[in-house]
């Protein structure tokens, strides 16, 4: 470590009055601040070596100093994690939590504007890939003439539906012959394992019967494929605007929350517990003052997704540690039906 004690409490107080006041802090306001006696020209000094070493920037030749996204790092790293959220707070986003959509499809993206809309940040909310994700039912039904909506329950209780547009006509009696093939053929794979070339062979002979038979098949393959290929849930991009923090790079920052592979990259946290990634750590331009807070949820022992939220770095990190904590704890039980230790 490149400071002392004293050093450190002198950066702990510029970071935690920049976060609230996002002014420059002077010396003499940071003499009133600490509980020390040290003389005004002593900071000076001391602020003048942090700068040195790269922990704070001074905009202006009169102005008091700034932190740098070091001096971020370092805040972070250094928070007291043994809080816990007060019961107050707790049981306030309980009551809006239990409001949510239970179903599968909606929960997710309901939670993260629900999040979102607590916290005044953006959030996103990316689902759990689970590889080992299998099937346990599919059931068709027909809707009209060319169409039918086929259902697919999974091992984890999950319901999705696809809508297949058939260029032929299909009789109920088919759809059960069909409904009967996918619950042989497909119940209980995983869609990794799946046997491509016997299924291409199939859906040929199947499109030989009937075009839409081989519609059909294939409508249900898709719908196994974006079972493991869920959509990333963001929310609150227009609270992006709130702040002038993003006045710059506002475009640059929305790119990034429209790019879904990348975004997953940026947010899937690096160790458990609450993660903190500035932008200036990235290999993307032009977003370094942004900052990614993130944890995981879990959907089983082994599968969870990530829960993050996006913001300036002058916000109240304690704060947001707390929520992002307990709302991936809410999730996780919603989820799993119990709380994970």
């Amino acid at each position: 470590m490149d400071i002392n004690n004293r050093h450190k409490l002198i950066l702990d107080a510029i970071v935690s009055m920049y976060i609230k006041d996002g002014e420059p802090i002077a010396s003499q306001a940071l003499q009133d601040a600490l509980d020390i006696t040290v003389s005004s020209a002593t900071l000076r000094n001391e602020m003048a070596r942090l700068t040195k070493l790269g922990y704070l920037n001074q905009p202006h030749v009169s102005a008091g100093r700034v932190p740098t996204n070091k001096a971020y790092r370092y805040y972070v790293e250094n928070i007291d994690r043994s809080a816990e959220i007060s019961p107050a707070d707790k049981a306030n986003i309980k009551q809006y939590f239990d409001t949510l959509d239970g179903d599968s499809q909606r929960f997710l993206s309901g939670a993260a504007k629900l999040f979102s809309d607590i916290l005044g940040y953006t959030v996103v909310i990316a689902p759990p890939r689970d590889t080992e994700l299998q099937f346990v039912n599919f059931t068709a039904l027909k809707t009209g003439r060319y169409s039918v909506v086929l259902v697919g329950t999974t091992t984890r209780g999950e319901v999705f539906t696809r809508v297949i547009r058939l260029d032929g006509e299909i009789t109920n009696a088919q759809i059960a012959q069909l409904n009967q093939l996918l619950n042989m053929r497909l119940c209980f794979t995983c869609y990794a394992d799946l046997d491509r070339k016997y299924l291409a062979r199939l859906i040929g002979e199947l499109e030989k019967e009937n075009p839409a038979f081989g519609q059909f098949t294939a409508g249900a393959l898709a719908l196994m494929k974006d079972a493991n290929n869920k959509a990333v849930h963001v929310y609150g991009q227009e609270k992006l605007l709130n702040t002038h923090h993003f006045e710059h790079n506002i475009g640059d920052v929305l790119r990034l929350l429209a790019d879904t592979d990348a975004l997953k990259q940026v947010i899937t946290p690096k160790y458990n517990g609450v993660s903190v990634v500035f932008g200036d750590e990235l290999p993307i331009k032009n977003i370094d003052n942004a900052c990614f807070i993130s944890t995981r949820y879990y959907a089983g022992s082994a599968v969870s997704g990530t829960l993050a939220v996006i913001c300036p770095q002058t916000v109240d990190y304690k704060r947001l540690f707390l929520a992002v904590e307990y709302f991936a704890q809410l999730l996780t039980q919603s989820i799993t039906g119990t709380e994970r230790k």
